[in-house]
């Protein structure tokens, strides 16, 4: 609850230290004396925004503090999870700065302002006129039903599958749009891959298919060369071979006669030896060279496609046409990669789908089980503030997608004419009857919200006599749960409350402030006696403000 709040230095106030109490607290005023002023200073602690030129002394910075006692409402984590020092009573402060900027602390620790709204979120409701217009609005509808229906955390299980399923959705839709572009990339890799493939160029020679097919294109020539080599080597008569022969045995008859004859005879018996081996790989290549136009034909379609590949790939060799196949071939396999990861992309899709279906399920049978008592005590608030015809209608119909908060489509619609003809909210209400209408609703939210407390900005708009009674014996019940405070207009609102400050102007050396004083109950019976009559209200409005009290 909200025990303590000071604001200094801000539009009209130059300093207010207010200290509240459980219960039912209420803040009056003439109209322009400065109430809004004093939610704007506690808005500033909810997170919102400051605005320019709201320093009442602009040299100086202004600061708004508020005390609140939260061991209660198992904030604990909350905290821990933004590593800020856990106090049981904890101090929040914004400072507003002379050169327009601000600062945020809580406990005294920097904090972002998305920090600090999602922590008062969890402490303080304040509710004015322009926030009836929430009646109207779907994610309003549904966090009422959800909150009687007690989906809190089954609308976080489902949440966090479907921010799971909408990530898998932007995955294989960034992935298949990357497939259908590279697809015809794919097609044309896959068919250079191929080409390469099917020549098996890590078993291949470049240098001897060359060699090789050159043999074959000049096999006649080099088939004649040997023949007749082979003939002057081997010819009987006048065959080198016979000729060496002839004449190693010529010098190994004198050999004995000088030493030199026996070398040329060693010399002539090598030659002779040597001859025989050319004789024999002469008759070797005589073979080999046999002219095969299949071989020759094979190895002009290998050389021929190699060469072609290498011009058009713009390589030297077949090393590096090798290094192109297995990057060609990498590259095709990310590409079909992208198929197989969609394909697992599409299976989990499946069953975060059976998921979310499950849990939406869950939610929407909650919600339709909670839809009668929600109805029920509505109306029966509604009842006491004099909306007797008054009726609700909440339907809700399946969606075809995932919503943020399940499957679920709602139709909430009111019947002023005990449900003869329904339409929305906005439709068929009046300002008067909105506001009514809300306070009802924030009534049944607060038995299952559990907020500690709830503000409420002049949602007695529009009402007076009977019905201004029931609203404030309404407030007065709800106080019991919560801490409820109220900024009326209305004397028996005001009546109702356990502790009443009245916010005023004053003037001092022609500079206007805006003050705050807390009621003792003679000071109580003078402002509700002015709410009733005027600023000189009658002995008849005195004592109708001292019966208000005391019916309390």
């Amino acid at each position: 609850m909200l025990k303590q709040l000071e604001i200094k230095n801000y539009a009209l106030i130059k300093h207010i230290d207010l200290d509240f109490d459980k219960g039912l607290t209420i803040i009056t005023g003439e109209t322009g004396a400065g109430k809004s002023i004093l939610l704007g200073g506690l808005e500033l602690i909810l997170g919102k925004r400051a605005q320019q030129g709201l320093l009442n002394n602009p040299d100086k910075k202004s600061i708004v503090e508020a005390n609140f006692k939260i061991s209660k409402y198992g904030l604990k984590k909350f905290f821990k999870q933004q590593d800020i020092d856990y106090e049981d009573e904890t101090i929040i402060r914004r400072e507003l700065l002379p050169g327009g900027k601000s600062r945020a602390f809580v406990n005294d620790s920097p904090i972002r302002l998305d920090v600090i709204s999602n922590l008062t979120s969890q402490l303080i409701d304040i509710h004015s006129q322009h926030q009836t217009l929430e009646l109207n609005q779907k994610d309003f509808q549904y966090k009422l039903i959800d909150a009687i229906a007690g989906n809190d955390e089954l609308l976080r299980k489902y949440q966090e599958e479907l921010s799971i399923y909408k990530s898998l959705e932007k995955q294989k839709t960034e992935l298949q749009q990357k497939l259908d572009t590279a697809q015809e990339e794919l097609e044309y890799k896959s068919f250079q891959f191929k080409e390469l493939e099917a020549l098996d160029l890590e078993n291949i020679d470049f240098e001897a298919i060359e060699q090789r097919l050159n043999q074959l294109e000049h096999a006649e020539e080099i088939g004649l060369i040997l023949t007749e080599s082979s003939a002057k080597i081997d010819n009987e008569e006048f065959g080198v071979h016979n000729l060496l022969i002839d004449l190693r045995n010529a010098f190994m008859r004198i050999q004995n006669l000088l030493p030199k004859f026996e070398e040329l005879a060693q010399r002539l018996e090598s030659m002779q030896i040597e001859m025989q081996d050319i004789s024999v790989e002469i008759s070797n290549l005589v073979e080999e060279n046999e002219y095969s136009p299949a071989e020759k034909e094979q190895l002009r379609q290998q050389f021929d496609e190699i060469n072609r590949l290498t011009i058009k790939h713009k390589v030297q060799n077949i090393s590096e046409l090798i290094e192109l196949k297995n990057k060609l071939n990498n590259e095709v396999a990310d590409l079909s990669d992208l198929e197989n990861t969609i394909q697992k992309i599409d299976k989990k899709l499946k069953d975060k789908h059976n998921e979310l279906s499950e849990l939406a399920e869950k939610i929407s049978k909650n919600r339709k089980k909670s839809i009668p008592d929600l109805i029920a005590q509505i109306e029966k608030i509604l009842q006491k503030l004099s909306m007797k015809h008054t009726r609700l209608k909440i339907d809700l119909s399946p969606s075809l997608t995932f919503l943020n908060n399940g499957k679920d489509q709602i139709d909430f619609q009111i019947s002023s004419d005990d449900g003869k003809h329904f339409g929305t909210i906005k439709q068929i209400a009046s300002g008067g009857e909105l506001s009514r209408i809300m306070l009802a609703v924030k009534t049944v939210l607060s038995k299952y919200k559990k907020l500690p407390t709830i503000i409420f900005d002049e949602i007695d708009s529009g009402i007076s006599g009977e019905v201004a009674q029931n609203m404030a014996e309404v407030l007065s019940k709800m106080s019991k749960n919560m801490q409820v405070i109220v900024i009326t207009h209305l004397p028996q609102i005001a009546a109702v409350g356990e502790q009443h400050y009245k916010v005023f102007k004053n003037t001092d050396n022609q500079q206007i402030e805006t003050k705050v004083k807390l009621l003792n109950n003679d000071e109580r019976i003078r402002e509700i006696a002015e709410m009733i009559e005027g600023k000189s209200p009658s002995e008849s409005a005195l004592n109708h403000a001292k019966h208000l009290l005391k019916k309390v």
